[in-house]
């Protein structure tokens, strides 16, 4: 995907704000004993001092109100129904994956397009009203398109590559299975992307799939004294798991830190990583893609046995 502003390196909003129980608490108690000094020596079990208490408690309830609602209206916070309210206002609307079937019972709801995929999508329909064919144009349109894309990379003619003047690549991952989209799937982009009021006249576009760099994680977990070694193993495998998705992306390279950083979960002491070994990158058209997560344990008092598999 092409550079956009990372929302989640932007500062929170300085307009949220949430004060502490016990500064409200001081606050109230000062201006209650500087209307009726007998208030000086209240004790916590005092009534007036439950009832300060019960206001303090309101007003956090309803400043956090205050905040949900604030959050509700920025993109990068904006959730569920309130991110279709902002969808609504650039005219882009949440894809639906797979469509409801009411034919089993129970019928199945349709699974809708997730929120981050669709808070890309609002942020690069910017773009779509650049009628000069830009690269997050292509790629906003091959991500509406249709539910099942999972990410698009457009390429245009550069110095240091063979596409020909006036020629735009489209790369395409999918949703389903490993990510290479079926020729169904390019047929759509490829309809989407060729229309008439979409495809600026001198371009020549051609949808291609794109190509998977699998690679399988195997890790030995080395673990001292403290948290159940199962338990810590089943979150370093959820963590790496969770980091092998988010950078199944077109181009996005699988960085051998990010590998270190999401198996070594608090209470593993080191990681003896045997794949990858190191830092995959993915050119044109490439994703990378793990086929396979396998984790083994090791401790400080055993390190001389068959360890233990996950």
């Amino acid at each position: 995907m092409s550079d956009v502003i990372d929302l989640s390196q932007l500062p929170p909003p300085s307009v949220i704000a949430m004060p502490a129980f016990e500064d409200l608490l001081a606050q109230r108690l000062a201006e209650l004993q500087a209307l009726d000094p007998v208030f000086t020596a209240l004790l916590d079990s005092d009534p007036a001092v439950k009832l300060l208490q019960i206001s303090c408690y309101r007003e956090m309830v309803n400043v956090a109100r205050t905040n949900a609602g604030v959050l509700a209206t920025l993109l990068a916070y904006a959730r569920g129904a309130d991110l279709d309210q902002l969808g609504a206002n650039f005219d882009v609307y949440r894809l639906v994956i797979t469509p409801a079937d009411d034919t089993p019972v129970p019928p199945t709801d349709a699974v809708m397009e997730g929120d981050d995929a669709f808070r890309l999508r609002i942020r690069l329909s910017w773009y779509a009203r650049n009628t000069a064919g830009s690269i997050q144009a292509y790629e906003y349109f091959a991500l509406s398109a249709d539910g099942a894309v999972r990410d698009a990379k457009a390429y245009g003619p550069q110095e240091e590559d063979a596409i020909s003047p006036g020629h735009v690549e489209v790369y395409v991952l999918s949703n389903d299975g490993g990510g290479v989209p079926p020729q169904a799937l390019l047929d759509t982009v490829d309809a989407a992307l060729n229309a008439d009021f979409i495809r600026p006249l001198t371009d020549y576009v051609v949808v291609k799939a794109a190509t998977l760099i699998e690679y399988a994680v195997t890790a030995t977990l080395m673990f001292g004294s403290g948290p159940d070694a199962q338990t810590v193993m089943t979150a370093a495998k959820k963590a790496m798991q969770h980091y092998a998705d988010s950078v199944h992306r077109i181009g996005v390279p699988l960085s051998i830190a990010g590998v270190y950083k999401a198996l070594k979960q608090p209470g593993v002491e080191d990681v003896t990583l045997t794949a990858p070994l190191e830092t995959l990158y993915a050119g044109t058209g490439e994703a990378t893609y793990c086929t396979a997560i396998t984790l083994t344990t090791s401790t400080a008092s055993t390190q001389g046995a068959p360890p233990e598999g996950l």
